[in-house]
């Protein structure tokens, strides 16, 4: 089929990479190129088709999504200001919340494809920060053949093919019923001879996520083939004995690649008793090399039960105490050995520690330090080598993804035990993870009722003065209640997942109302702070349903007035100014602490003045 077209070198501007010279092929108009328009729409389609999204529902989410699958195509047009012009216009749509969840689904489309322009990818690469995730890989119909082809391509001579097919094996990697299939196939490439350094240098790093997938996965999802004991024998061979012919760099590789194979059976839980007993007897004929002997007595020391415990403060991980089980272990200048003597998935007994007396105590979750409140234990079980390796690749993962991690498992067991927290774990949500701990919130203020902190218990731990115990840094006895607390942590860091099940309990009236000491109405300021920190979709709606709400945000003191503060917060929002519509800043020391900004009407006129504009506004952005 012939086609014209001419080339063209065009300069680009100082967006978004200022100078860089671009050489483009500009066709003419022909049946190739009308027929390529046709498969170019025809594969969005099949895409589109394939992996349907769930927030593809109403008219207004249709065409937003139309147009951010525009502007993406745009991205890759032959015009520079076509091209800087498509990029401005998703950036823009970025600040829209409604908007935040397609442009992250059609950039992860975009990013999966192995035919996307390398120059489009980092576009995309660079507008996707600060999108929220998108949801894992699922119940995605995959077949082998798909994952080896992906395989292949990692050795690929384009660019974009290797980083298309790594992208979409990472994302793959969300569905633990393709983790064992992925990861054996990379292993098998890897233990290639013919294997060049470079596809090597490709495939390393999504087999290490793929290892970390499949140890963390459930055994029961596992397809894998039987080991046989000759097997078994001849990989340790291969680590003890000298290799014939290749000198000292093939004898690592073979030592390397049996240490792998060795490895992964140990991750088979059935195949450890039968393996230690193989090593052992190894390491009892001697003849060793050291490197050898060094091997294969890492092997044996994975199969001896072992624990950690973690010791985090400011939601950073600063200690890890490592254990066996049923040894103690004494630190040098402490009173008291740590000893735990069984431990599994759910609990470890501990016979006697420093800080934890001895009891049972909760495996994988936040465990309130008894001496310092905020802080807490983490106890990771390692009984099995499957643990331990499992344990070493959780923590070459982002610090803030475990806390994350931690934090959803202990607030899960919380809402399991449907119980009103304790001061100490009260204290403990202000050390999680703000996201997690805002979503727990909304749900716990429904399923578990209030109660006013007794004055006997607000006094910190160690006869420390109650002042110390202290959320939003207010005292615990101003806040006056245990959900009043988790208000406070809530308006100081929460985020908009708190919002739903916030505003349902605030119409429910699940929180006990002010009393004494306690003056603030602190879920409304809550709510008020994480609209003005993280705005959710309908908040403008919200907001301006409050106006005329005027009663006071603290009991007693009229001038900070509910309407009037949400009214500050909604002018904001649209880029006006408060005091140009009467509305009077009010100063005080819980708002100025989650960065809330009250207010009060001068007069009930200027009330009625924001309702005006507001309908004014409503009226603008109608079709």
């Amino acid at each position: 089929m012939a086609w014209k077209g001419r080339l063209t070198r065009e300069t680009e501007g100082p967006y978004p990479h200022a100078g860089r010279e671009r050489l483009r092929v500009i066709h003419a108009p022909s049946q190739f190129a009308a027929s390529l328009c046709l498969l170019v729409g025809l594969a969005w389609g099949l895409l589109w088709a394939a992996e349907p999204s769930s927030t593809q529902g109403g008219d207004g989410q249709t065409a937003l999504r139309k147009e951010v699958v525009g502007l993406v195509r745009q991205l890759d047009a032959d015009q520079f200001d076509t091209r800087r012009e498509a990029a401005v216009k998703l950036e823009q749509l970025k600040a829209r919340p409604e908007a935040a969840t397609i442009l992250a689904e059609e950039f992860q489309r975009v990013l999966l494809s192995p035919d996307t322009a390398f120059e489009v990818r980092r576009q995309v690469e660079r507008l996707r920060i600060g999108l929220p995730s998108v949801t894992s890989a699922g119940s995605a119909t995959v077949t082998l053949g798909e994952i080896d082809r992906l395989v292949a391509q990692l050795e690929d001579d384009r660019y974009a093919a290797r980083l298309g097919a790594t992208r979409r094996l990472e994302w793959l990697l969300g569905n633990p019923k393709l983790v064992c299939a992925i990861h054996s196939r990379l292993k098998q490439r890897l233990g290639k001879a013919d294997l060049s350094v470079d596809a090597r240098r490709w495939i390393e790093p999504i087999r290490a996520k793929a290892r970390r997938a499949w140890l963390t996965s459930d055994p029961a999802t596992w397809e894998l083939p039987e080991v046989s004991d000759g097997q078994i024998k001849a990989w340790i061979d291969e680590m003890a004995g000298p290799v014939s012919g290749g000198g000292a760099g093939a004898q690592s590789r073979v030592r390397e690649k049996a240490m792998r194979e060795l490895r992964d059976l140990l991750a088979r839980d059935p195949y450890v008793p039968k393996l230690l007993q193989a090593l052992e007897a190894r390491l009892g004929q001697g003849a060793l090399d050291s490197d050898a002997a060094r091997r294969l007595r890492e092997l044996v020391d994975l199969t001896r039960p072992a624990m950690v415990a973690e010791f985090w403060h400011g939601r950073r991980h600063l200690n890890t105490q490592h254990l066996l089980i049923g040894v103690p272990s004494q630190a040098p200048g402490a009173e008291r050995a740590s000893h735990f003597d069984y431990i599994d998935d759910d609990v470890a007994f501990c016979r006697s520690g420093q800080n934890l007396t001895p009891g049972n105590y909760p495996v994988a979750v936040a465990i309130p330090h008894p001496k310092y409140p905020g802080a807490f234990f983490h106890l990771v079980n390692l009984s099995t080598p499957r643990h331990k390796m499992a344990y070493a690749c959780l923590t070459e993962v982002d610090e803030g993804k475990r806390l994350a991690e931690i934090t959803r498992r202990t607030l899960q067991r919380f809402l399991a035990a449907r119980q009103r927290l304790s001061l100490e774990e009260l204290a403990l949500l202000e050390h999680l993870d703000p996201n997690e701990v805002s979503r727990f919130a909304g749900e716990y203020f429904l399923v578990v009722d209030d109660q006013a902190i007794p004055e006997r218990a607000v006094g910190g731990s160690g006869g420390r003065p109650a002042a110390e115990r202290a959320a939003g840094h207010l005292p615990y006895s101003t806040l006056g209640s245990r959900h009043g607390v988790l208000c406070a942590v809530l308006a100081t860091e929460g985020t908009r997942a708190a919002v739903p099940g916030l505003l349902e309990a605030i119409q429910r009236k699940r929180f006990l109302s002010p009393t004494g000491k306690a003056q603030y109405r602190v879920p409304w300021i809550a709510a008020l702070a994480i609209a003005r920190r993280d705005p959710w979709p309908s908040v403008d709606q919200w907001l301006a349903q409050i106006l005329g709400r005027t009663h006071p945000l603290v009991v007693g003191d009229g001038d900070l007035d509910l309407g009037a503060t949400a009214a500050g917060v909604l002018l904001a929002r649209h880029g006006e100014e408060p005091g140009q519509f009467g509305l009077k800043e009010i100063e005080d020391a819980l708002l100025d602490n989650v960065d809330l900004t009250g207010y009060r009407f001068e007069t009930s006129a200027d009330r009625e003045r924001v309702k005006r504009w507001w309908s004014e506004q409503q009226g603008k952005n109608s079709p």
